[in-house]
């Protein structure tokens, strides 16, 4: 009995030295919580602010990322836009001709299109006069050939494989007349041509004879527009996101908001889209957000021209 009382009392320094210890380390834990970087939540807060990159699996199939005048892209590490300098966005209509209500539905929401018209269409001259008149931009949109022709057709006026070099120039000559006041050429279909070099260089020849940019469509990956307009100095610049290849309201709304993205990573981009019902519809319900502030949309040729600056 008096030894287990000795070593009760024995015990009672150890006890509280523990207790001493224990209380000591929870207080080190709430002071490190507290200091800057310290602690879990710090680590959630550096991993809510870390940079966001996208890979490249983030492209749709076809797209390619926006260059920026001096040719890097929004993926470039090293690439940062210019501090304060806003967001251009270039939006193209195409297959614009077949009727005039949708083109001039757009033509009036007080952003400035540009308007990629088919030639030979009941109303292509009427819409280019209409168009360049309110302040729009227009284009040729100019018919080629696709892969899976005659099952695709691209319609009156379209050149081919097979077709001499004084052909498609006269064709892409006769194009032109049918779109009075033309700044530039796209192409419309084309899977084909474009990926033809005997064709495009016969192509981009007339563009660079009347001081027209090219716009590569993009409607392959295998397309050598771009690169060959480069290399031929042609102005030119590749679209970067298709709005409405789903003719879906919340699709296309989803794919403005990919085009502000895309042009807030690389500094500028091109949409092309159509003069679809839904289309119109969203494009309508997107201005406010097409004019939100360090937001700019411009026509094609402004993209074009600050490219070629900043490539020269």
């Amino acid at each position: 009995m008096t030894q287990r009382g000795r070593g009760g009392r024995g015990t009672w320094p150890i006890l509280t030295l523990l207790a001493l210890l224990a209380a000591t380390l929870t207080l080190l834990e709430l002071v490190e919580r507290r200091r800057p970087g310290g602690g879990r939540t710090a680590t959630t807060s550096r991993s809510a602010h870390r940079p966001f990159r996208r890979s490249a699996a983030d492209h749709p199939p076809g797209a390619v990322p926006q260059r920026s005048p001096d040719g890097r892209t929004g993926s470039d590490p090293d690439w940062i836009p210019e501090a304060g300098s806003p967001t251009r966005v270039a939006i193209v209509i195409d297959d614009v001709g077949f009727e005039e209500g949708p083109a001039l539905e757009l033509s009036r929401l007080g952003i400035p299109l540009t308007f990629a018209i088919l030639p030979r269409q009941r109303y292509s001259k009427i819409l280019a006069e209409k168009l360049r008149s309110g302040g729009h931009e227009v284009i040729l949109h100019l018919p080629m050939e696709p892969i899976d022709y005659p099952h695709s057709n691209p319609g009156a006026g379209a050149v081919a494989e097979g077709m001499e070099p004084g052909e498609i120039a006269t064709a892409v000559l006769r194009d032109l007349e049918d779109v009075p006041g033309a700044v530039g050429l796209n192409n419309h279909m084309g899977s084909r041509a474009t990926a033809d070099a005997a064709v495009m260089r016969a192509v981009l020849e007339v563009a660079r004879a009347r001081g027209l940019y090219f716009l590569d469509s993009r409607t392959t990956t295998e397309t050598i527009g771009f690169e060959m307009a480069r290399n031929m100095g042609v102005p030119a610049i590749e679209r970067t996101i298709f709005l409405d290849d789903r003719r879906e309201a919340s699709y296309i709304e989803g794919q403005v908001r990919g085009l502000l993205r895309r042009a807030r990573e690389g500094g500028a981009a091109v949409a092309i889209g159509h003069p679809d019902p839904v289309t119109v519809k969203v494009l309508e319900h997107s201005v406010g957000l097409l004019r939100s502030e360090g937001i700019q949309v411009v026509p094609v040729s402004q993209l074009v021209l600050e490219a070629r600056r900043g490539s020269g």
